[in-house]
């Protein structure tokens, strides 16, 4: 009998320690957390507005909202119309995929972004940043601005959304307009 109770006291034990054992589903085989969205869309259209205008809308074919960390992340195609004031359309954006900051409603753009003008001026890069509170699209990475008689390069690149007032750092290209030069 006592035989027994030692087995019956080890089955118990040896079952309270495997009961403590976790397995928490929120993690790989590596042990690195997996981070779930808080809520996901698929094929979503958000309205940006300012004083009640529409100032953009941006269309995803995936977007996943991360709270904690203040973020949306976007992916599967991403396409953002900006208007003016007045609500007209100025320019739209493309790329594979972006990231919108809850805070400030800043936006980074990523993978084949092109920026197309009303005006017909285009941007391509890898890599843009649109500055919301500044109305600015920035660019730290290469870029390319082709206009009906431009086609330039650069290192970096400062714009309104319009593409109409830039700024490009170590420009080069080529032109067929004429500057006329003081002597």
């Amino acid at each position: 009998m006592k035989m027994f109770f030692i087995g019956f006291f080890a089955m118990i034990l040896i079952a309270a320690f495997h009961g403590c054992t976790s397995f928490d589903e929120d993690t790989t085989e590596t042990g690195e957390q997996i981070d779930y969205p808080d809520q996901e869309s698929w094929q979503t259209e958000m309205f940006f507005t300012r004083e009640g205008k529409r100032r953009a809308v941006l269309k995803a074919g995936y977007v996943a909202k991360y709270s904690k960390k203040r973020y949306t992340l976007l992916k599967e195609g991403v396409r953002v119309d900006f208007y003016d004031r007045e609500g007209i359309a100025k320019s739209v954006l493309t790329s594979e995929e972006g990231k919108v900051f809850d805070d400030q409603e800043d936006m980074i753009a990523t993978g084949n972004v092109v920026v197309v003008s009303k005006n017909g001026t285009v941007l391509n890069t890898e890599e843009l940043i649109w500055k919301n509170n500044e109305e600015r699209i920035i660019s730290n990475v290469p870029v390319k601005i082709t206009t009906e008689t431009d086609t330039l390069y650069g290192d970096s690149f400062s714009s309104d959304p319009d593409l109409i007032s830039y700024e490009i750092t170590n420009a080069r290209g080529t032109s067929e307009k004429t500057i006329s030069v003081d002597e």
